[in-house]
């Protein structure tokens, strides 16, 4: 198995569970006590992981420091939107409409860089949204 689908499966498995430990927590904890509880702890395995890893922000370009300033903002608000989310309705539908994120970055994709969007991806990504809306009710 290559390794990118190895870690691929692992993020999914880890992400089913995040959500689901995600709601538990907002419903015993509320919004913000749990966001940054579990916030504070992704830090802190993330700064290991760095650490040990022997990479080092020093000389970094700056279009790419820029762009990953720009990723951890809208994935910072994304998680406080997602959070607030799970302690305002069923996790179902939280889960299923944010699980169509990747439609975003394909349409940009079309969009923006012109890449084709052909006949199959373009099925898939109508199936994907009626299945999020239908995964809502």
């Amino acid at each position: 198995m290559p390794r990118s689908i190895a870690f691929s499966l692992a993020a999914t498995l880890l992400w089913g569970v995040w959500g689901i430990t995600a709601k538990l927590a907002a419903d015993r904890l509320g919004h913000w006590p749990s966001l940054v509880l579990y916030s504070a702890v992704s830090f802190i395995i993330i700064s290991t992981m760095f650490a040990l890893s022997g990479s080092s922000l020093r000389h970094l370009p700056l279009r790419g420091g820029l762009l990953a300033v720009a990723a951890g903002l809208s994935g910072g608000l994304a998680v406080a939107a997602f959070q607030k989310a799970l302690s305002c309705g069923p996790l179902s539908s939280s889960i299923s409409l944010t699980a169509l994120y990747p439609l975003i970055p394909v349409l940009y994709g079309a969009i923006i860089l012109g890449e084709r969007v052909t006949v199959a991806r373009g099925t898939g990504m109508v199936l994907a949204l009626v299945a999020g809306v239908l995964l809502c009710f």
